[in-house]
């Protein structure tokens, strides 16, 4: 049996990251152990009532943490708490519970850590997966919309670290015992961003930041700070944002084909128990961190840096490629006037990337 052999120079750079990423990917399933054990321990999930944050909740409970969920809509949250409960490893024997909260205010997220730790003492695990996205060109965004994008997913992530901090501070860990954890929830756009984001990517790039300054500061205070960078999950929040997308932001996106929240949930959970510091969920995120490493902490060192070394090779030709997509759009459809309808398509290197990926 014959094999293609990869012709083009980006072909070539994508062959070899995908030929590097077996080893690792042997030796963390056979020789890393658990970072992250969950198993009777408090875990606090933000944005726990639906999409990446319910299935993050399910999954853990099927671990056997106890969880306890914040989001705003008690009606939601209520749905939610019974998912966890069928989801509990040991019904009867794990705690569930929600506090309903906005977390974009300081005092309502200490209100809510003050609520779980008073039911069921210093949280372990603290993941903020509350957010959300109005895509739509920066210029025609109303500026309490901008404001509220920064309020929504920085805002509430700021002051749920700030609080969850505190709180674990002040109740050291007796010596030997599993490390605590604060995780932050991103996205790939954190590290390349494109059109039609530009009101909700700047936000998450903030989150990535506090998440490397934070995981030195926490260094003082035993706790393990994360950051997961999800691409485009397929939740409620999703078809949400589907209706205020530019045909642009589509075009630009690709061959991002998305996932489930569970399969997110998955991922992350995986390679956080690896003890990896900044998490991606699929290849095209990977590809992605590689190139904006700066002084975070590497997972494997030797794969990451070659896979760093190859990316740099592939922006060489796909940094150019999108913005050219730019700019067939506007040279075919002029620029985008708001209020009026888009036209799909330009045939851009945007729309053939699954060539490449």
């Amino acid at each position: 049996m014959s094999f293609p052999i990869p012709s083009t120079p980006l072909a070539l750079a994508l062959t070899a990251a995908v030929a590097v990423t077996v080893p690792a990917t042997v030796f963390n399933m056979f020789w890393s152990k658990n970072k992250m054990p969950v198993d009777g321990r408090l875990v606090v999930i933000t944005g726990g009532s639906q999409g990446m944050g319910l299935s993050v909740a399910k999954l853990l409970a099927q671990k056997g943490a106890n969880v306890a969920i914040v989001a705003r809509d008690r009606t939601k949250l209520a749905h939610a708490l019974t998912e966890l409960e069928t989801s509990a490893a040991r019904p009867g024997t794990q705690k569930f519970m929600f506090a309903s909260a906005d977390l974009t205010s300081s005092a309502e997220c200490r209100r809510a850590l003050d609520e779980i730790k008073a039911w069921g003492g210093v949280p372990d695990i603290v993941w903020t997966c509350a957010g959300a996205a109005v895509p739509g060109y920066f210029k025609d965004m109303d500026p309490d919309v901008l404001e509220g994008q920064v309020k929504t997913n920085y805002f509430s992530v700021m002051h749920t670290a700030h609080a969850a901090i505190n709180l674990m501070a002040a109740s050291p860990l007796p010596e030997g015992a599993p490390q605590r954890h604060l995780i932050f929830t991103s996205t790939v756009m954190a590290f390349y961003t494109i059109a039609g984001y530009n009101a909700y990517s700047p936000a998450k790039a903030a989150i990535r930041t506090l998440a490397d300054g934070l995981r030195q500061e926490c260094l003082l205070y035993g706790i393990d700070v994360h950051c997961c960078f999800p691409g485009t999950i397929y939740s409620p929040g999703f078809e949400v944002e589907q209706r205020t997308k530019p045909e642009l932001t589509k075009i630009l996106e690709g061959s991002d084909e998305g996932q489930t929240p569970d399969v997110v949930a998955q991922m992350c959970v995986a390679r956080l128990e690896k003890g990896q510091t900044l998490v991606v969920t699929a290849f095209l995120g990977e590809a992605m961190r590689a190139g904006n490493w700066g002084g975070s902490p590497r997972g494997c060192w030797w794969f990451d840096t070659i896979m760093a070394w190859v990316i740099a090779v592939v922006w060489l030709v796909m940094g150019p490629m999108m913005d050219g997509d730019v700019t067939k759009y506007v040279k075919k459809h002029g620029v985008p006037v708001k209020g009026a309808k888009e036209t799909k398509g330009i045939g851009g290197p945007g729309e053939r990337t699954a060539m490449f990926l």
